[in-house]
């Protein structure tokens, strides 16, 4: 394994990111969970990882199978082996390969994703008022920062999806909620295949960059009633984009209740 000089580093990160590993698949589970931290915005370049041995105690594997996991990240540019006492394995880029953390998850049928549209249609628009009544000015910068890099990198599939992804992951953890944090992430995790089917137009593009700047001003000002008016309107758009994928209509079979207030008050 590759080493790099020691020199000035970063934080550490929390060996408590991590979780047992329950599968037989240990080493693909090992470095899935790795890449899902850098990923999800919780770690930096430049922050050091846990080491070699707390990752092994923490996710109950091996020490060769983390050594093993790291490599893998290190070939893939992710990660760096530095020399030294205070060394370990540091982040050089927060850009994760997407097969790295491809979801276990194959093709959802037709109503098992308007299942799980529904489910977000319930539990996205209450952790966004959350996050705006819990979250920090340190929050608020990261999600402006992914927009900028969502920004920078539309002509790159998987750049823009990663920072497209960010913004969310960003969001659910200024909700200091990790129960609705772990359930909206595996319903994305769920939607992969059909996440990665999608085909964004440049217009697609430039609409999805402003809901999440609207949403962004939402959440900084605070406001419940707008907060939930503009996941509404980000949901939508997310779900008109799955129903190009399927050939299909999904939103209609929503109960006006769940489409946002506007709807509600429609039907009423």
């Amino acid at each position: 394994m590759s080493t790099s000089p020691t020199g000035s580093v970063g934080d550490r990160a929390d060996s408590a990111l991590f979780t047992p590993v329950r599968t037989r698949a240990t080493l693909d589970n090992v470095v899935h969970q790795i890449a899902d931290v850098i990923r999800s915005g919780v770690v930096h370049e430049g922050d050091m990882l846990p080491s070699e041995r707390a990752l092994a105690t923490t996710m109950q594997v091996s020490r060769p199978t983390v050594r093993a996991a790291i490599q893998v990240l290190v070939d893939a540019g992710v990660l760096e082996v530095r020399a030294g006492r205070s060394g370990g394995p540091e982040v050089v880029s927060i850009w994760v390969p997407p097969e790295l953390t491809a979801s276990v998850h194959s093709s959802q049928s037709g109503d098992e994703i308007y299942k799980l549209l529904e489910a977000r249609r319930v539990v996205d628009p209450r952790i966004a008022q959350l996050a705006a009544l819990r979250g920090t000015e340190d929050h608020f910068a990261r999600m402006e920062r992914s927009i900028e890099m969502l920004e920078r990198h539309r002509d790159d599939r998987a750049r823009y999806e990663q920072s497209h992804d960010l913004f969310h992951r960003v969001m659910w953890q200024a909700a200091d909620s990790p129960t609705l944090e772990g359930t909206l992430v595996d319903i994305f995790r769920r939607l992969a295949v059909e996440r990665d089917s999608m085909l964004r137009t440049g217009e697609d593009i430039d609409f999805g960059a402003e809901l999440h700047r609207d949403t962004l001003r939402a959440l900084r000002r605070g406001r419940p009633e707008e907060v939930e008016a503009e996941m509404h309107r980000h949901l939508e758009h997310f779900e008109l984009l799955v129903e190009d994928v399927l050939g299909r209509g999904m939103t209609n079979r929503l109960p006006p209740y769940l489409r946002g207030p506007e709807d509600e008050r429609a039907s009423g």
